[in-house]
Order: C-alpha cells, then structure tokens, then sequence
C-alpha cells in the first residue's frame, strides 16, 4: 500500500523522548525521580498520596501505549521499534503481530510484513480486511501467485466484497492480465468505473494510448463521469493530466 514526513518542534520532542525510552527503558518515562526542591510545601493531603500509591505501568505497557500514540501520527519507523522493544521486554506475551505487519509493509520490509501476516490469518482466517492487506502486501512483494491465491480465499468467504475484488483487479494488473483486472474491476465497481480505474493504472504505466482506449468506452454511458472526460481531453490535446 513515501517520503519522511517532517515533524514540528512537538513531534521532534517527542521522537527525542522516543529515543531515550529505547535506550535507557520505556518505563524511565514518567518516573518521578526525586522531590521537587523548588516546592518543599506541595501538598501532601489525600489527593497527593494516593496519585504516588498508584502503580506504575510496566514497561511493556508503556512502550506498547506509546507506540500505539506514535504510529497513530505516521511515525511508521518509531512504533515499529517501540512494539519491537514491547515484545522483547516481554516474548511470552501475546505478539503484536497485527500492529506490526501494516508498519513493516508500509515501510518496505515486505519479508517482516509477510510473516506477521501470515500469523495474523492462521489465527482470524475469516478477518476480509487482514485477508486483504495481507493479499495487497504479497502484490507489493512481487509474489502475484500467492497474491491472488490469498485474495481467492477471502473472496470464498465475502464473495461481493468490493475492496477484495478491487484488489484481485490490482493483482491480475500487476501480473499482466488487462483482461482479467477489467472483469475484476466491473464485477467490484461496474462497467464505467472499471474503465476509468483501468485508464488511470495505463497513465501510471505509460500506456497512453490504451488509457485513452478505456476513456472512450467510459465517456459514451449516457451519464460519463466527469473525471474520465477530463482524462480523455487532456490526453488527446497533449496535456499531461494530473
């Protein structure tokens, strides 16, 4: 399913605490380390104490919390090493596979993706979303067989799924069957939308003339899509469209 995005001040601060936690251990933040000298009279009343008596998180805790706030702002390479430090802080306990495989795929690491994907399904094989982007990951990989066979399978258990189809469509394209992701793309989306979607991954591919081929078919429903008209003229009138 990327450029390094960049980060303001707080986003900095954070990946700098982010650091630290890996090195010096996830549970150091948040630890108060000594009384506040500044405020020798803080308050001592009920309120106070029972905020100390409360138990620290551990540090398994705290680095899975932490990586869940991390991955949650995009920051795909620092919750991947916040889970992979939860995991070895605790490896009896359940795996985070299923937060770790979409990391690693959308960084690239198409093997690590892999195998946590494959963990993920043999637990939840009915799961149509896991089904899918492990299906989608297997694409990116380049392994189109096992690709399709995954999609396949979903498509067993949630036979109208349109983003399941969708992505067979995308699967069958990548491996070369125009044909074949056309039927895919009709029987998820319908006649038009399948031209139109099949134009845009020509574009993408260079096939100009084919993408035009598609535009056509799209633009003569008596209700053409918009989209696909403009395509169509800014291809015939030379114009790279965007």
């Amino acid at each position: 399913m990327n450029a390094r995005p960049i980060f303001g001040n707080q986003s900095s601060i954070l990946l700098l605490m982010l650091l630290a936690l890996l090195s010096l251990g996830c549970g150091s933040l948040g630890k108060k380390k000594q009384p506040d000298f500044l405020k020798p009279f803080a308050s001592l009343g009920p309120a106070s104490t029972k905020a100390y008596s409360q138990p620290m998180p551990s540090d398994y805790t705290l680095c899975v919390e932490t990586g869940n706030t991390v991955a949650a702002q995009g920051h795909a390479v620092e919750a991947i090493k916040l889970y992979e430090r939860a995991e070895s802080l605790e490896p009896t306990t359940t795996s985070l596979d299923s937060r770790l495989a979409p990391l690693y795929a959308s960084v690239g690491n198409h093997t690590a993706a892999i195998k946590r994907y494959q963990r993920c399904v043999s637990q939840e094989p009915e799961d149509i979303d896991l089904c899918n982007n492990f299906a989608w990951t297997l694409m990116e990989a380049g392994q189109f067989e096992e690709a399709l066979a995954e999609a396949t399978r979903g498509l067993q258990n949630d036979g109208d799924n349109e983003r399941l189809q969708a992505t067979l469509a995308m699967i069958h394209y990548r491996k070369g069957d125009r044909v074949e992701a056309l039927q895919r793309f009709e029987k998820a989306h319908g006649s038009l939308a399948a031209h139109h979607n099949l134009s845009l991954l020509e574009i993408e591919s260079g096939n100009l003339e084919s993408a035009k081929a598609h535009l056509r078919i799209a633009n003569q429903s008596n209700e053409p899509n918009a989209q696909s008209e403009v395509l169509l003229t800014a291809l015939e009138t030379q114009i790279s469209p965007r």
